[in-house]
């Protein structure tokens, strides 16, 4: 390695730090009548100062303190959000299962044999209707193996 790459590695190196030595601003937690929590740089009427500028950026004790003050997201409120969705998703697959099985039950009534022209396009519209039911079927059942 030459003594120009390494050079730019050093310069490189140096400018990631910069942003550690002007990043000690204050950080303010204010929580509504609601109780949704806002984190800011900017005081706010009835605001808790939760973070301040470090006295020397390079202290390690500083940055342990500072992580003891950041508050952790309770798990109950995660669980309650996925076990919403399961819900809402599990409702939709039982309308789309629904109207999958209303769809094919129309379809099945037209017969190949005796279909004039608008038949032959009513079959292709619930054809497609089927299809896209199938799908959302799909997708549906894709997204509640994730939770």
């Amino acid at each position: 390695m030459n003594t120009s790459s390494k050079f730019i590695i050093l310069i490189f190196l140096s400018l990631n730090f910069l942003p550690v030595l002007h990043a000690g601003s204050t950080i303010y937690k204010y929580v509504d009548k609601d109780g949704n929590i806002t984190f800011t740089n900017r005081p706010l009427k009835g605001g808790q100062k939760i973070l301040s500028a470090p006295k020397s950026p390079s202290s390690r004790t500083y940055i342990s303190k500072a992580i003891k003050h950041i508050p952790k997201e309770s798990v109950n409120p995660q669980n309650k959000r996925e076990i919403k969705r399961r819900e809402i998703l599990e409702h939709e697959l039982t309308i789309e299962m629904k109207l999958f099985s209303d769809t094919r039950k129309n379809l099945s009534v037209f017969s190949d044999d005796d279909a004039d022209h608008q038949q032959n396009e009513k079959i292709k519209q619930l054809q497609r209707k089927l299809l896209r039911h199938e799908n959302n079927i799909t997708a549906i059942k894709k997204e509640l193996a994730k939770l």
